[in-house]
């Protein structure tokens, strides 16, 4: 009888828990900022920390409160400052404004020396040491962290193509998803 009331001891003590976990939850839960949460549903939500921020939900509670700017987010660029700018209900002035940028390695600066790769959180500098090192450009956030540890300042940012405007030549003629899939 006593096995008995110890075996049933444990799933009805997790019963009890689960069950003030439970209404804990729903009668205790504190309601985030409205705000911060539109803000933070528009970011990117890369934890790139381009921004200067930790990450996404840090940079969306600094542009609720005032403390950044709308265009603070590099990699979504001016679209994403309008946008944040339309949720603030302010007016937003791109004269500065700089898209997303990616890393480059000079090869005539660079001595393989290994610490870029250290610094890069993203793993996007790839390279052996005393080799020559090359940043792949999907992984590469666009931090500057590489930069600022470059003894020899062979790296430097640019803005990332990806996102730049396609420009065609005059006089040609651009074909079409189906005109590409048929040829």
């Amino acid at each position: 009888m006593l096995t008995l009331v110890y075996l049933l001891a444990i799933p009805v003590i997790a019963a009890a828990i689960g069950y003030a976990l439970g209404y804990a939850a729903i009668h205790l839960k504190v309601d985030g900022d409205p705000l911060v949460d539109e803000i933070s549903a528009l970011l990117p939500n890369g934890q790139c920390g381009q921004c200067g921020y930790p990450g996404c939900a840090q940079a969306a509670k600094a542009m609720a409160c005032g403390e950044a700017p709308p265009d603070v987010c590099p990699p979504g660029g001016s679209a994403l400052a309008h946008k944040v700018a339309a949720v603030l209900g302010i007016t937003l002035d791109s004269s500065g404004a700089k898209g997303p940028q990616v890393a480059a390695i000079d090869m005539d600066g660079c001595d393989g020396c290994g610490r870029c790769i250290k610094q890069c959180s993203y793993d996007a500098i790839v390279g052996a040491t005393r080799q020559l090192h090359g940043v792949i450009a999907d992984a590469c956030t666009g931090c500057g962290a590489c930069v600022s540890v470059c003894p020899h300042k062979g790296i430097s940012l640019y803005p990332d193509p990806a996102f730049m405007s396609r420009v065609t030549k005059p006089g040609v003629i651009l074909m079409t998803e189906a005109e590409v899939k048929n040829a």
